[in-house]
Formats: C-alpha cells, sequence, structure tokens
C-alpha cells in the first residue's frame, strides 16, 4: 500500500509540473538571476512517449556519457540532464582571450504533443579566466577580476549563454521533426 501512494504521487508530480508554469518564452534569456523562464514547443502529432524516445536519441548523439549526463528520468514524462559546455564562453579583453566552461541542467517535461524546456545554469568555470560566479545580493551573476573587483555581467557572455541554450531547443526540434515531409518546391515557370 505505501508504495503504491508513493508510486502515484511521482508519477502525479510531472503532470503538475506542466501546469505550473507561469512564466514562459518564445527563447531562452539569461538575467543576472539566471534562466527565469520556461520555453513550450508545439509538437503536433508527437505523442509523448515519441517526443521522449527523441530526446533520448537526441541525448546519446550530442551529450557525450549521455548515460551518466541523465540526472532524471520519468518514463515518457521528464527527462533531465547535466550537460557540460567546453569553452561556452570566450571572450577578448584588451587582447587577451579568456574562456569559460558551462555546466547546465536541462530538463525536458512531455505533455500533450508538448515539450517544456528549462535551462538552469550550475557552473561557469575556468582555471585562467577571472572568476564568474553567484555573488552579492540577491545572487547575482558577476564576474569578478583578480584583484577581488567585480563587473557587472557582460552581455557579450549573456549571449553567448543565451545561444547555448538556445541552441538545446533547435537540436531537440530538429530531431523531433527529422521524419517531416518537406513539400515539393513548385515550378516558378
Amino acid at each position: 500500500m505505501r508504495t503504491d501512494v508513493i508510486a502515484i504521487l511521482l508519477l502525479a508530480l510531472p503532470l503538475g509540473m506542466m501546469a505550473q508554469v507561469t512564466n514562459t518564452a518564445e527563447k531562452f534569456k539569461v538575467t543576472p538571476d539566471g534562466f527565469t523562464q520556461s520555453v513550450i514547443r508545439d509538437y503536433p502529432e508527437k505523442p509523448d512517449d515519441d517526443l521522449y524516445q527523441s530526446v533520448i536519441m537526441w541525448a546519446k548523439f550530442t551529450i557525450d556519457n549521455y548515460e551518466s549526463a541523465i540526472t532524471r528520468d520519468i518514463a515518457n514524462q521528464y527527462l533531465e540532464f547535466r550537460m557540460f559546455v567546453p569553452q561556452g564562453i570566450v571572450l577578448k579583453d584588451d587582447g587577451d582571450v579568456y574562456e569559460w566552461d558551462v555546466m547546465m541542467d536541462v530538463s525536458f517535461r512531455f505533455k500533450d504533443e508538448k515539450i517544456r524546456f528549462d535551462v538552469g545554469l550550475v557552473e561557469v568555470s575556468s582555471p585562467e579566466a577571472p572568476t564568474f560566479a553567484f555573488v552579492g545580493p540577491p545572487n547575482k551573476w558577476s564576474f569578478f577580476d583578480d584583484d577581488g573587483e567585480t563587473r557587472e555581467f557582460n552581455r557579450k557572455s549573456q549571449e553567448q549563454i543565451n545561444s547555448i541554450a538556445n541552441n538545446v531547443i533547435r537540436s531537440v526540434s530538429a530531431y523531433v521533426n527529422r521524419d517531416a515531409e518537406i513539400p515539393e518546391e513548385e515550378n516558378a515557370n
């Protein structure tokens, strides 16, 4: 009886997660507080189990060691991966080139022929570049110089982080729609 109740609760959790979305956007845009919006895409005539399997296959081709990158998995309902993007941010400053690796959690919720995409920044790090971390009230993203002085979140780094997150949506969507029929071009003559 107790295991039945736990199983029902675990299955109901992802269903409620899709309904709880109140803050959605057309594409990801990182803010000083991180990614605060979800992106939802429709995939008409693609059942949830097909969408789930497509994301699994996408991950196999895209994420190194994808099996160890899976952090949560509820069949046909929810997937979450911890993704590492080496040299995800590359900035030039006074002739110097700085590179940061980006670690993020990317989750996928499947319901009613839709995928809800969520991204969370876990870490942005580099052994040689200034530290990039959560600092100050209330947990704002900033750069630290070697002398401990902070510089505000840089526009170019923001664009590169946005690009990484939005490329996940484009890449998954391309894989999900890989069997879409492409209409033949009509002759202009």
